[in-house]
């Protein structure tokens, strides 16, 4: 009796390993790796579950900020958990030799050296799904509760083109990664510098839009520090697993997962409840320049006035008095005449 229970508890365990086995692969998921794996698209898919329960309250009863914060967050949760269903079921991979033979096992599968790892691509898909939601809810959420809330408007054009190159370089350092941990040889690495560069600028971007134009500050702001952090912890994490063949597949899960623990599911949390609890909807304008300026540029205009009107005839002490004479001695002429 007891035989046939604990035979009936390892059956209904994970089996997505012996389901979806790795073949022609030295370095591979193991069914440890696919438990954490499945742990983290449980959060995920509860997350979604709860935002999509407040977002449809959102929508019943709360503000236009609300729906948007709840909207994103819920799109993230959902991505996430699709991509670590995948991940978790050892699906969405491929076989790619790797460069360092800094791992070794026996007998070898393959009969390569250095051996073939098992490289999934659909944790890339979900990131470059849930990247750009992050970004727009980091920018809405900065807007809403920036200390120049007492100005009248801000500019679209800044924050489209704050957002536009945020998303477009932090798309393009994904694409980057994907790519050189698809490469065999050593230039991989020059996918890895590319992606580096990438995201320096996207960085740069954020800093100035956030700490310089919005004046985030507080608790926010070391949130956005540490977000900061995270996003160079990828590139390491990826020179240790993907590029450096230094880590086993497992390992790897391990890091990857509490990445995306902090940057997708625990700081979108925290931007929907501040945008919700602190933050006011912003006004918009067309104007092309920055009304973080705006009181610069009032007194450059103040001072051009006074520029004119100093310039003007009338306050120089000249006077036109001339043309009043001529206009006098006309009618003494007649009379002589």
């Amino acid at each position: 009796m007891n035989a046939t229970f604990a035979e009936v508890v390892k059956s209904s365990g994970n089996r997505a390993v012996r389901s979806n086995p790795p073949h022609d692969l030295d370095f591979h998921l193991t069914e440890q790796g696919s438990d954490w794996l499945w742990a983290l698209f449980s959060i995920f898919g509860c997350l979604a579950v709860v935002y999509i329960a407040f977002f449809f309250i959102a929508e019943a009863k709360g503000t236009s900020l609300t729906k948007y914060a709840l909207a994103t967050t819920l799109l993230i949760s959902m991505f996430n958990a699709f991509g670590y269903f995948t991940y978790a079921s050892n699906l969405g991979w491929a076989g790619i030799q790797a460069e360092f033979n800094h791992l070794h096992v026996h007998p070898s599968i393959t009969g390569l050296s250095p051996g073939v790892r098992q490289i999934f691509y659909a944790k890339y898909c979900a990131w470059f799904l849930s990247w750009p939601l992050l970004i727009f809810l980091n920018e809405m959420t900065g807007m809403s509760i920036s200390e120049e809330g007492k100005l009248d408007e801000l500019s679209v054009v800044d924050t489209v083109h704050s957002l536009l190159f945020q998303i477009l370089g932090t798309e393009f350092w994904v694409v980057s990664l994907l790519v050189g941990s698809l490469i065999k040889s050593t230039y991989k690495w020059g996918y890895w510098v590319f992606g580096c560069v990438a995201m320096l600028l996207v960085e740069y971007i954020f800093i100035k839009r956030q700490f310089i134009d919005l004046r985030i500050r507080g608790f926010t702001m070391c949130m956005h520090i540490t977000y900061l952090i995270i996003m160079w912890l990828y590139f390491i994490c990826w020179g240790l697993s993907e590029g450096g063949n230094k880590i086993q597949p497992d390992s790897e899960s391990v890091f990857y997962g509490v990445l995306d623990f902090c940057i997708f599911a625990v700081y979108p949390g925290y931007l929907c409840f501040i945008a919700q609890h602190y933050g006011k909807t912003p006004k918009m304008s067309m104007n092309m320049k920055s009304p973080f300026h705006k009181h610069h540029d009032d007194e450059e205009d103040q001072y051009e006035a006074k520029e004119v009107e100093s310039s003007s005839p009338r306050n120089s002490g000249e006077t036109q008095v001339q043309p009043e004479e001529e206009h006098e001695e006309e009618p003494q002429a007649q009379v002589q005449a």
